[in-house]
């Protein structure tokens, strides 16, 4: 079938027939045929059949993805019968949000979609984000998705179905599925016996090449605007903020682990710290309750800037329609060679596990910052490696490498921690306002470092295509905010505004000026007044200051959108950890802008028995030279000046950038 051919043949189809073809084209294009099987096995095998349509309900879903529903029913749920509340009630969300893409790209006129075949298909699509094929302008295109998804347009109802339904309702219910998926098809024509042929490549746009030249669509016209129902709808705090429980509990998730694993644990302490990581993101949304909650340029501009891997993971969770369990032949045929004869009838009961940490490595001390929540925070923005830049899907891990709580507040410890830590760091301070004595109102702020402290020279590789090369500093709570990294390698190669400073007399600075030095004076960093912001810590280690503008000249962007954080928040710091990020072993050898962080471990090791040999070696030097004090103070005065003794050593540092 040629291009103007299948342009006229969809031109006269219907908006149903479209989103089928669509569908069909989706599920051709962006599965292999195996993960097709086992997404039919997984669809047709738990789907409801009315009047010949089968689809799937809200508590299908839920119970197949293992999401909590809010009344402990699903796989998610802690346990208890069909009254026990669950604190994570996220399952009415993803219903509506699939209710909303299932209609792409009719959702004004189609949506609430019945998660029909065709419609899971065109979900999992996009929130798998197979879209590549199919959908120009992909990525986004999907933030507009995704917000409409949320957001209080088009939805004919759909707001007060997403309270669950009693016995009462089960008439209605299928009421609603005979009218609104009546033109739906029962089955992709890739199904019927049929001569294959191989679709040309310049149809890979057909169905939205049709959609476009029926002006069918706003969203995706070559012009880029936006249909005007999107300007003014809103997402509201209540809706957003239980997605956000469910991402922050869900985000460690692998595609074929079980849910269960992250949400079985509903504890107070487990909800307290999943609660206040999630108030902390929506706050960076500036949501207004009195226009309705929040709107698209805030969610769009947010997301893009602030929170780029913040729906990752409902990639790894809608990857488990992709695989079913009855079609793992692997399995059958483990358990077929250890009973052949006696094959399990029945499944047993899965025993939720306690959520692991596999990002955080043991070393010298217990973090009193990182917990699993905050883990989830971090992945959401920080770029760890590359080509996969989120946290946990990259494989990367973290090594704990220096704590005031462990450690001591000395610099001379700092520096004989994170001096000889040659790689990848993260630093992670927490505390409370100048003047504030209330543990209630804690400020968590970190800086992404991702060269050595030592480094200062013009040698590094930045790439605004590779962010795991950008550093960034960032407050993660009261309010999620970010300052990237800026991209031109003349803001991060100027001897006066080093991304880090150390020294033993003035403290540490992150993205600062530091005036030159002098003869009877050590230089003082200053704030950056070029850029968008800085960090200073005191040499006690025990108050920090953070300074945002809306300069863009320094080592750092201001954040995106702009911020109401104060230009200045002045901390009583209660705690400060510094975290180095080990790669994932497919990047140890391969990628130099790890900076050798594979062997950071046993590098550090060594210079620290380095350091200890040549104390032992000076504490043997006899420094009484000729027997007088003067000639003793002269011979102490000479080693200093070669860096044998003294502050110039390598446990006591002083001066100079790192």
């Amino acid at each position: 079938m040629g291009i103007a051919q299948s342009s006229d043949a969809a031109s006269n189809a219907s908006p149903e027939e479209l989103s089928y073809l669509l569908a069909e084209r989706f599920a051709t294009k962006c599965f292999t045929p195996l993960e097709l099987t086992h997404f039919k096995d997984n669809f047709f095998s738990r789907a409801l059949d009315n009047g010949g349509i089968r689809y799937w309900n809200e508590k299908i879903l839920s119970d197949f993805l293992g999401i909590p529903d809010g009344v402990g029913s699903s796989e998610g749920s802690s346990g208890g019968g069909a009254d026990h509340a669950s604190p994570l009630d996220a399952g009415p969300v993803i219903f509506r949000m699939l209710s909303y893409l299932g209609a792409f790209p009719f959702q004004t006129t189609l949506a609430p979609s019945v998660l029909t075949f065709e419609a899971m298909v065109k979900v999992v699509v996009l929130l798998t984000e197979r879209y590549g094929k199919v959908l120009r302008r992909g990525h986004r295109d999907r933030i507009k998705l995704l917000f409409g998804s949320l957001a209080d347009i088009g939805r004919k109802g759909i707001g007060s179905r997403e309270k669950k339904e009693d016995a009462a309702n089960e008439a209605d219910e299928h009421e609603y599925v005979e009218t609104q998926a009546r033109s739906h098809v029962a089955g992709f024509a890739i199904d019927e016996p049929a001569n294959d042929e191989d679709y040309e490549d310049d149809d890979d746009d057909l169905a939205l090449a049709a959609l476009e030249s029926l002006d069918a669509i706003e969203v995706f016209k070559h012009d880029h605007r936006i249909d005007h129902a999107v300007y003014e709808a809103r997402i509201s705090v209540d809706t957003f903020r239980r997605l956000l429980m469910l991402l922050l509990v869900i985000a460690p998730l692998k595609p074929l682990e079980s849910v269960s694993k992250y949400t079985s644990d509903t504890g107070p302490e487990r909800m307290k710290a999943i609660s206040n990581e999630a108030d902390s993101i929506l706050a960076a949304f500036n949501p207004d309750e009195t226009v309705g909650g929040i709107s698209y340029k805030t969610f769009a501009k947010t997301v893009s800037a602030s929170l780029p891997y913040l729906f990752d993971p409902l990639t790894s969770l809608f990857e488990h329609l992709l695989f079913s369990k009855n079609l793992d032949l692997s399995r059958r045929r483990i358990q077929a060679e250890e009973s052949p004869d006696e094959l399990p009838t029945e499944k047993e009961p899965e025993i939720p596990s306690p959520p692991p940490s596999p990002v955080m490595m043991s070393g010298s001390f217990e973090t009193a910052i990182l917990n699993p929540s905050v883990l989830s925070h971090l992945s959401f923005f920080l770029p760890v490696s590359y080509p996969d830049p989120n946290l946990f899907r990259s494989g990367t891990r973290l090594h704990p490498v220096f704590s005031t709580a462990a450690h001591g507040e000395s610099l001379t410890s700092f520096s004989h921690h994170v001096l000889t830590w040659d790689a990848t760091a993260l630093l992670l301070l927490q505390g409370v306002p100048e003047g504030e004595e209330s543990d209630e109102k804690l400020i968590t702020i970190g800086a992404y470092l991702p060269r050595s402290w030592k480094k200062t020279t013009s040698t590094y590789t930045l790439s605004s295509s590779n962010p795991s090369t950008l550093p960034s500093l960032f407050q993660l709570s009261p309010t999620h905010t970010l300052l990237r990294g800026n991209p031109s390698p003349s803001m991060h190669n100027r001897p006066s505004t080093p991304e880090t400073f150390f020294s033993t007399t003035t403290g540490i600075g992150i993205g600062c000026h530091i005036p030159p030095s002098s003869r009877n004076k050590q230089p003082q960093p200053v704030p950056d007044t070029a850029g968008g912001g800085s960090l200073l810590i005191d040499a006690a280690l025990e108050t920090a200051q953070l300074h945002i503008s809306q300069n863009t000249q320094g080592v750092f962007l201001p954040p995106a959108p702009p911020t109401a954080l104060p230009p200045v928040t002045k901390i009583n710091i209660y705690n400060l950890e510094i975290w180095g990020l080990i790669p994932p072993p497919a990047l140890e050898s391969s990628d130099p802008t790890q900076g050798g962080a594979a062997d950071a471990i046993s590098a550090q090791r060594a210079k620290w028995n380095f350091e200890a040999r040549e104390a032992e070696r000076r504490r043997n030097i006899n420094l009484k030279v000729g027997g007088g004090g003067a000639d003793m103070q002269t011979a102490r005065a000479l080693l200093e000046m070669a860096g044998i003794v003294g502050d110039g050593t390598a446990g006591g540092r002083s001066g100079g950038s790192v």
